[in-house]
């Protein structure tokens, strides 16, 4: 339904001036005094026999006299045509205000979302003078299940009401939906039941990003809210605010190492990716440790689209936690994600479980692993247990777990040692004349099932004439910075007297990283990936004792233990305290051991907020319990709690609700009086550093051709009055005004000339 309403209706008091060219016409023929005249008689008999088609012409030529000065009025009373306040046909304008992270861009001396502000308060300027009567409404893409500024009827006063109201409004950091807003919008302007239609406007920078995916389709949630919109009563007008493409960002602050180990130097790297269309010059990104240390590293140019990881290593001499910052050199437009951090835990030691199968007071079969594993520097804590403790062992407490010519586990200790893998644990297996072959694959290969790398055979060698070893996989982790080390060792060194035959069935899944004799020999060192959690397992086909070979007599053993338990060892998962400002933060506690009130600071600000932790949901297992149940053996149920046992605690955070951006110191009260120290990272969204733009030329391309028609991205500084102007008629009257004089100029010179 089409409402017709006027903007200035008191004008239309002047429509009695139509009667004006009647009165004039009237006059006209009144002033003529009648003189009877002999010469005119034959001119009067014609004109009474055309007097029809002379009144027609008339009559003609007065109409449009008429109809010209009431077009002259309707146009200057501006009538629109489904909204106003006459005939109570109205329009809701709904503005969807980007205030996502990526409208903090430099523009000038303001940023795009004060730009945007202005653009919003000079809609609602424009509609205050244009469409009185008419509906407006702004919502936040940031909040879009709530009015940022709730239905209002648009009056004389309301611009300036709409500018405090934006002017309340700040940018937030967290990424924006568009999808999720406007259909969030539909929904809640369908009950508003003044309006007769709804015009939509999205108000923002007009990235590419939020209106499609990396592979280049259209946003799944826009089509949805596109699609449940009404087409004969709603429409979305698209205004920009401007922006620009290029952008260098600090994507990833990573920890390179499986884990952190005090006093031991950690790997990480800084990722750095140029989301801009043109190369970026070398520059430099300063990394700091816990607000004090700092170094530059350097980057290099990058072309567009091109990503770079920075790597870097750091001691952190106490165990606990920590955070490791990395800021670009400023000098861009967009500082947003320029700078980024890395909450790490620190652990005071590594632990690693071995199994001897052949112990022995003087020189057991784990003597020499026990050596090499458990030096000061190391950070790595060794302890030996016989293959009957086995079971009394909760692997769960240790990251790598060594079988040591163990004759053949048990059913239940393979099934704990799989669970283990399958958790992320390091498993690592020398072999030996204890053994039993049949019994591993059985358990442990399983056709390629279980996490044994390679099936085992029988055993092999001549230990009158040793055979050298071989580096098969230099590019493998485990050689990873000495590799040139392990080829010159290997071939003078090493000699293998005897070992267990490996064999390599067709499309195995292992790496063979050494081999006895050549390329061709048979496998000495095979590794293999496990489940999805980064379980990794080693195999070797000698023994750890030197009755074997003599490599674990020398220093390559030391440096092989060492890197074979970097590339192996449970990786420490950063992710759960790395997250980004729209996450959810989840702490579970111990009851026994912490109270629940968790206390969250902002390390060099003065964001302090306490979060009291309750029981989980019920029916659901905790992430960590789950890890720890499958880190001890999975199979076996979980320990049921005693009657008198507190009932498990959780605490979870939305990050939103925070307001800076970086790390966060995190206080958990224990029950002794002893304040426990973590660490928390709130980052922005990475995605908010792309800033290509989005056009109708871009719209018409992804989207279905039905939705074209729906959607207007509008242009230029007009932009705004183009769109309060939506349903005003005074284009279409000035064009009938005009043709109207034109037509009746026309026919009075043509009659007149007849």
């Amino acid at each position: 339904m089409i409402g017709l309403a006027f903007l200035h209706p008191l004008l239309l008091w002047a429509l009695p001036l139509a009667a004006v060219p009647v009165i004039i016409h009237i006059l006209n023929r009144r002033r003529f005094k009648k003189v009877p005249w002999a010469a005119m008689e034959f001119l009067l008999k014609a004109m009474k026999r055309n007097r029809k088609r002379l009144r027609l012409e008339q009559w003609l030529v007065l109409l449009l006299r008429v109809l010209a000065v009431l077009l002259l009025i309707a146009l200057v009373s501006r009538p629109q045509l489904g909204g106003g306040a006459l005939l109570g046909a109205r329009t809701h304008h709904v503005v969807i205000l980007d205030d996502s992270a990526s409208m903090t861009q430099r523009s000038g001396s303001s940023d795009l979302f004060e730009k945007a502000q202005d653009k919003v308060r000079q809609l609602a300027e424009d509609l205050a003078q244009r469409r009185d009567g008419d509906i407006f409404s702004i919502a936040l893409t940031s909040t879009p299940d709530e009015w940022a500024l709730a239905p209002q009827r648009v009056g004389s006063n309301f611009g300036r009401a709409a500018g405090a109201a934006l002017r309340s409004m700040v940018v937030s950091d967290l990424p924006a939906d568009l999808g999720a807003a406007l259909r969030a919008a539909v929904t809640r302007s369908a009950v508003v039941e003044d309006a007769s239609r709804t015009e939509f406007y999205i108000v923002g920078d007009r990235r590419s990003w939020d209106w499609s995916t990396a592979d280049d389709r259209p946003r799944g949630p826009l089509i949805e809210a596109l699609a449940a919109m009404d087409r004969d009563r709603a429409h979305v007008t698209v205004l920009e605010v401007g922006g620009q493409h290029d952008n260098l960002a600090v994507v990833q602050v990573a920890l390179l190492d499986r884990l952190a180990i005090a006093s031991v130097p950690v790997s990480m790297g800084v990722d750095i990716k140029n989301f801009g269309l043109d190369p970026t010059p070398a520059t430099t990104v300063a990394v700091g440790v816990d607000g004090r240390t700092s170094v530059n590293l350097n980057v290099p140019d990058l072309a567009p689209g091109e990503r770079v990881r920075v790597p870097f290593a750091h001691t952190f001499h106490t165990p606990g936690a920590h955070r490791v910052e990395a800021t670009l050199e400023p000098g861009g437009t967009f500082t947003f994600d320029d700078r980024r951090t890395l909450a790490l835990q620190v652990r005071d030691k590594s632990r690693v479980l071995l199994v001897d199968g052949e112990p022995d007071e003087d020189n057991g079969e784990t003597f020499f692993l026990q050596a090499t594993l458990d030096v000061p520097e190391s950070g790595i804590e060794a302890q030996v247990v016989t293959e009957s403790g086995f079971d009394e062992v909760n692997l769960g407490a240790f990251d790598m777990v060594w079988l040591c010519n163990v004759q053949a586990p048990t059913k239940e200790a393979a099934e704990r040692l799989e669970a283990f893998v399958l958790s992320g644990g390091g498993l690592a297996i020398t072999l030996g004349s204890l053994v039993d072959p049949s019994r591993y694959n059985e358990l442990l290969w399983r056709e390629g099932e279980g996490p044994l790398p390679l099936p085992i055979g029988d055993i092999d060698g001549d230990p009158d004439r040793p055979a050298p070893a071989f580096l098969a996989a230099a590019d493998h982790p485990v050689c990873d910075g000495v590799a040139e080390l392990f080829q010159l060792v290997m071939g003078r060194w090493i000699q293998v007297k005897r070992w267990l035959t490996i064999a390599q069935p067709e499309g195995h899944e292992a790496a063979v990283v050494a081999r006895v004799r050549d390329a061709e020999g048979p496998p000495l060192l095979a590794t293999r990936s496990y489940g999805g959690k980064g379980g990794e397992v080693a195999l070797f086909a000698i023994t750890a004792d030197r009755s074997w070979s003599n490599l674990p007599s020398t220093d390559l053993f030391l440096v092989l233990t060492h890197q074979l338990h970097r590339f192996a060892a449970r990786r420490d998962d950063p992710s759960r305290h790395n997250l980004a400002t729209d996450d959810t933060w989840i702490q579970r506690l111990d009851p026994g051991l912490y109270r629940p009130d968790v206390t969250l600071r902002a390390a060099g600000g003065d964001d302090e907020r306490t979060f009291t932790a309750t029981a989980p949901p019920a029916g659901r297992l905790p992430e960590e319990a789950v890890e720890d149940r499958a880190a001890q053996g999975g199979a076996a149920p979980a320990p049921t709690a005693a009657p008198d046992d507190p009932p498990p605690l959780e605490v979870a955070v939305a990050l939103r609700e925070l307001s800076q951006r970086g790390a966060y110191e995190v206080t958990l009260q224990r029950h002794d009086g002893v304040p426990e120290q973590r660490v928390l990272a709130r980052n922005g969204p990475v995605d908010e550093g792309r800033l290509a733009a989005f056009d109708q030329a871009s719209f018409n391309k992804l989207y279905a051709a039905n939705l074209h028609d729906l959607v207007t991205f509008a242009r230029g500084e007009n932009s705004v009055g183009a769109a309060a102007s939506e349903g005003e008629a005074w284009p279409l009257l000035a064009a009938l005004l005009l043709a109207g004089l034109l037509l009746e100029s026309l026919l009075a010179w043509r009659f007149g000339r007849r």
